[in-house]
């Protein structure tokens, strides 16, 4: 999702938060993937697919697709601390 969402702010001024979302959520889905059993470059292949699935969506501004965006920015912690 925040892959993404990544694409389309690109060149915006949040990109650096939408990097700092996918940087965290990115670790998230490794370590999910280690606990499933799946190896990294499997991990690495379902990130892309899935994003490009989202993409569109977002573009769209379909409201499930936004609002799920939107409940996983809000569980990423603050990074300035």
């Amino acid at each position: 999702m925040t892959h993404a969402a990544l694409k389309i702010g690109k060149g915006t001024p949040q990109e650096s938060q939408l990097f700092d979302h996918l940087i965290y959520w990115g670790m998230a889905a490794a370590d999910a993937g280690r606990a499933a059993g799946k190896n990294a470059k499997t991990v690495d292949s379902e990130v892309p697919a899935m994003s490009a699935q989202l993409e569109p969506k977002l573009r769209a501004q379909d409201g499930a697709t936004v609002s799920a965006l939107a409940a996983c920015v809000a569980r990423v912690p603050a990074l300035d601390n």
